[in-house]
């Protein structure tokens, strides 16, 4: 739910990860004994540049590769009113099929250093070692769907890890929502507590937990993967934070501050986190599935 930032280091080892698949130069696709397909990096050079005349004549490969958000839209949308001229053969899909199922997910997941599912942060997409190779648990998110944009397949910025439920609920949906690498959904969204009776406090069903949202996209986020349907399961955790804020006051927070900092804890922050169960600060929840919920109620309530 955070923007994830993608520098420079990751497009150069998420560019090396792809052209590798490449062997001594050429891709090729054999079923049953028989070649399908075998062709170079310079030919689908050549295959970009005849489907995509006249939107950029530069178009390479490698430039699609790492080629940002804005300019995927673009080329989205060129493809989308010029569908004469940018229609694919079944073998020409093929190609970037057969990159994208070669595609080592486990480590370009690795690459970017993140722990929770990008659209639904209640998931861990952790990498798994099984027999000396990576396996991801995460599933990769074509953001812009493969069978409609078959040159996207193997396109850095097109490719969101995220859980098995989020990747279904997406699948080709084309809503216009946040992106993860452009924009930060923490931002635009908040989770909100209404607690109907006060009386009730350790009744979970009493209190009622929703995500308000500043903006088409952050909305159409929230709808698309199911947000407040599937986070009405975690009134728990609300519940939890309730009893908690009336537990650890300010001048128990204090008083344990003052015993165990530097021996149980760092500061008053690593403190926060252990009393609230999640990461508190914006960059850190996507740490731990649940922080997003936990740090907005839990700023809500004051306990943080």
């Amino acid at each position: 739910m955070i923007k994830v930032n993608i520098t420079q280091t990751i497009e150069g080892k998420f560019k090396a990860l792809v052209l590798s698949i490449f062997q001594d130069g050429w891709l090729s696709k054999k079923e049953n004994k028989k070649e399908i397909f075998k062709i170079t990096l310079s030919d689908i050079d050549k295959l970009l540049k005849k489907r995509f005349q006249g939107f950029d004549e530069n178009i390479t490969f490698e430039k699609l590769l790492v080629a940002d958000v804005d300019y995927l839209y673009q080329i989205k949308k060129h493809a989308d009113s010029n569908r004469y001229k940018t229609t694919f053969t079944k073998i020409e899909k093929e190609y970037f099929y057969t990159l994208y199922s070669r595609l080592k997910k486990a480590e370009y997941i690795e690459l970017l250093n993140i722990s929770t599912c990008l659209y639904c942060n209640r998931n861990y997409v952790f990498n798994f070692n099984k027999s000396s190779k990576k396996e991801a648990t995460a599933q990769l998110d074509h953001f812009f769907d493969k069978k409609s944009y078959p040159f996207l397949a193997v396109s850095l910025y097109n490719l969101i890890p995220c859980c098995a439920t989020c990747n279904q609920r997406k699948s080709t949906k084309q809503e216009d929502i946040i992106h993860p690498f452009q924009e930060s959904f923490d931002k635009k969204a908040k989770f909100r507590l209404k607690i109907e009776d006060s009386k009730f406090y350790y009744d979970k069903n009493s209190i009622e937990i929703k995500l308000k949202a500043d903006g088409k996209k952050a909305q159409n986020s929230i709808e698309v993967f199911n947000l407040n349907r599937l986070y009405k399961n975690h009134k728990d955790i609300a519940l939890e934070l309730i009893q908690k804020q009336a537990m650890y006051n300010d001048s128990y927070i204090d008083e344990l501050l003052k015993k165990y900092e530097g021996t149980l804890f760092k500061n008053r922050e690593d403190l926060q986190r252990l009393v609230s169960g999640g990461y508190i600060s914006d960059e850190e929840i996507g740490k731990r599935p649940l922080s997003k919920l936990i740090k907005d109620i839990s700023t809500e309530l004051g306990l943080t």
